[in-house]
């Protein structure tokens, strides 16, 4: 059996749903695409993003000048249906798949290290990415015969759609390429009409600045008002693009080994209000080991009060009210904008209350925009 056979067959015999190799040559395509992408500020809002690394992305030779080959390599994650966990209990917001289980750079790196271990004892060198390396993964992984990037900009794999993990293996050893494939989404566009946002202005091109990941995630600070109705219940992440998308209607059961790799999973839909009652060592304990753990506690309570805005259920008044007290800015003042969504009484006397010992500017102005949008209080009538 030749090295790259024998690599192929390991990969999968660690859960890897597809592996395929491409050659070290520059995805010249890609970086054209990501440094005009970058230019035009597709992008912006992202600290780790620039146009040096959008160049610098799209040469595999770049960190290992003698690299003959690149290992792509596609894991599964979990995929749970939409109900699941949305049972009772209160409102629930909704957590993207990838982000259930276990830090998923963890586990593609934990699972690439037998392959590792092959390369090494044949002697040849090898470096790995897990999204955060420097590698345009898409690129290298379709250019490796893994799939076809999608209109949702997702790579969607035969067989397992796009509820896949990327990563890569860069190697001095010279293995055999495989080809891409000559697949498309053909006429199908409905994850561009799907996005609530119009955060896919086009085929392949995903506006950032739009995106529901993007504000639920990377973003630290306050969400734009125009953006917070339209996030609806999503806490972390989104997947909605992935959902109505064809090729993931029937996907091929993963490996239940392969995700066992993820370990204790992360409730698919919390439950909201139970969130804002978290204090900075019970959210360690529940969410360390996973990605939901990058949102930090403020930004994922931030979340969680915009989803109850967008539930509007006033029953979760109470819950709203006592986050007005909470010592992070960010979230009494999403608090403050969630309330005055719900209205009523209730809401109202809470905004005014919370307005007549808040200091903070901010969290100032939302609270009086809250409270314009309850309406003005009620009138008693006369009797």
């Amino acid at each position: 059996m030749s090295l790259t056979d024998a690599l192929k067959d390991r990969a999968r015999a660690l859960g890897f749903c597809a592996v395929g190799v491409t050659g070290t040559e520059p995805f010249h395509e890609a970086e054209s695409a990501a440094a005009t992408r970058t230019a035009e500020g597709l992008l912006d809002g992202l600290s780790w993003w620039n146009l040096t690394r959008a160049h610098a992305s799209a040469d595999p030779r770049r960190a290992m000048p003698d690299a003959r080959s690149v290992i792509a390599l596609a894991y599964p994650h979990p995929s749970p249906s939409p109900a699941v966990g949305g049972q009772g209990g209160g409102p629930r917001g909704r957590i993207a798949a990838y982000a259930l289980g276990h830090d998923y750079h963890e586990v593609l790196l934990e699972r690439m290290q037998p392959l590792i271990a092959m390369l090494h004892e044949r002697g040849y060198a090898a470096k790995t990415y897990v999204d955060h390396g420097w590698m345009l993964d898409r690129a290298a992984a379709a250019r490796a015969g893994l799939g076809w990037l999608g209109k949702n900009t997702n790579l969607l794999v035969p067989g397992a759609g796009s509820y896949v993990l990327l990563a890569e293996i860069v190697t001095s050893a010279a293995l055999q390429p495989d080809q891409p494939l000559k697949k498309s989404c053909g006429s199908c566009d409905a994850c561009l009409r799907i996005c609530p946002t119009g955060a896919l202005v086009g085929p392949g091109v995903l506006d950032n600045r739009r995106c529901i990941s993007f504000w639920t995630i990377e973003h630290r600070g306050v969400i734009p008002h125009e953006i917070r109705p339209l996030i609806g219940d999503w806490i972390f992440g989104c997947d909605l693009c992935q959902e109505v998308c064809p090729v993931n209607a029937r996907p091929a059961a993963p490996d239940p080994a392969a995700l066992t790799a993820y370990g204790p999973m992360v409730e698919p839909r919390p439950q909201l209000e139970e969130l804002l009652t978290l204090d900075e060592q019970t959210f360690r304990l529940r969410f360390r080991q996973s990605a939901v753990w990058r949102t930090r506690r403020t930004g994922l309570l931030r979340n969680a009060c915009i989803a109850l805005g967008n539930v509007a259920d006033r029953q979760s008044v109470p819950a709203l009210a006592g986050a007005l007290v909470d010592d992070a800015p960010l979230i009494r003042g999403h608090a403050a904008w969630a309330l005055g969504r719900l209205g009523g009484p209730a809401a109202r006397q809470g905004l005014a209350l919370a307005l007549s010992r808040e200091a903070d500017p901010w969290v100032r102005d939302e609270c009086e925009l809250a409270l314009l949008a309850c309406g003005p209080p009620a009138v008693p009538s006369a009797v």
